[in-house]
């Protein structure tokens, strides 16, 4: 099991460990790393010059903020290269003007896995980069901006309750969970139940990670969906877990802002990587 190709998205100005992160495990896998910046100040600069109602001073030094930008993502470029080249991995790096997310989206089409860095505001949890990638079904690994090493993964935690959502997590991240040495399933409540007439084979999630070679260990968590979230990290954070692959945005995204749901949770407050899938 393996990715062959993952991008990381690398903001500016980057973030040094996200580089790091991301060629480790490109290197693990053997798989091609495009490196993707954006640059959202020129994009809008831009369309304010072509402005008609907006005076050029209006906008400021135009194309000073510009170039500062751009010499932003010529650094990234700089310290992406240097370090996958050093470590041998197969890599590409590319810069685009626009919004993040947008540029995230078409890019990550032919991609196995997307890593990101924790959201930098408060604002990005509910119309950021990962929710995005993440809604757009795309398997998305987020780092702690503190966060350099994932790998070797001697501990990864699975946040499962029969959902579509933690369902995808756990079919995507079985590279991942590959390479644990230890495995813990926090076996939760169903979230959802079909009909008694139906015929339906259990969903037994032990069995189907053993057909994949991975050993994995059943811990009981019978917690209501309002405390989810906080119990997840007190386990992984009490297991010094270095993954935690969980299903994300069961419910709206309104409702997960309003409500605190768990995947607004663990994004905020996550100080292990996680790997979130729709």
């Amino acid at each position: 099991m393996r990715y062959g190709d993952i991008l990381v998205y690398l903001p500016l100005p980057h973030a040094p460990n996200l580089i790091e992160a991301s060629v480790m495990v490109a290197k693990a896998f053997d798989a091609h790393l495009t490196g993707l910046s954006s640059l959202p100040v020129t994009a809008m600069l831009r369309d304010a010059v072509r402005n008609p109602f907006i005076r050029l001073e209006e906008a400021g030094d135009v194309e000073q903020a510009i170039a500062s930008e751009a010499d932003q993502g010529k650094a990234a470029k700089r310290a992406f290269d240097k370090m996958a080249g050093r470590e041998g991995v197969s890599h590409a790096f590319e810069m685009g003007e626009g919004d993040p997310s947008d540029l995230l989206l078409y890019a990550s089409r032919l991609q196995d896995l997307i890593i990101l860095g924790k959201s930098r505001e408060a604002s990005e949890l509910l119309h950021g980069p990962v929710v995005q990638v993440v809604l757009s079904g795309r398997p998305a690994l987020v780092v702690p901006r503190d966060r350099s090493a994932i790998l070797p993964l001697r501990h990864a935690v699975i946040a499962w309750n029969g959902s579509a959502q933690s369902a995808a997590a756990v079919r995507q991240a079985l590279p991942l969970l590959a390479k644990a040495s230890r495995v813990s399933v926090l076996n939760g409540r169903p979230h959802d139940r079909h009909p008694a007439s139906w015929p339906l084979p259990p969903l037994d999630i032990a069995a189907y990670l053993s057909r994949h070679g991975i050993a994995a260990e059943l811990v009981a968590f019978d917690v209501g969906d309002d405390e989810a979230g906080a119990a997840i990290l007190t386990f992984a954070d009490g297991g010094e877990a270095d993954l935690l692959v969980m299903g994300a945005f069961g419910r709206s995204r309104f409702k997960e802002w309003v409500l605190r749901g768990a995947t607004r949770l663990v994004l905020e407050r996550m100080t292990t990587p996680v790997f979130m899938a729709h």
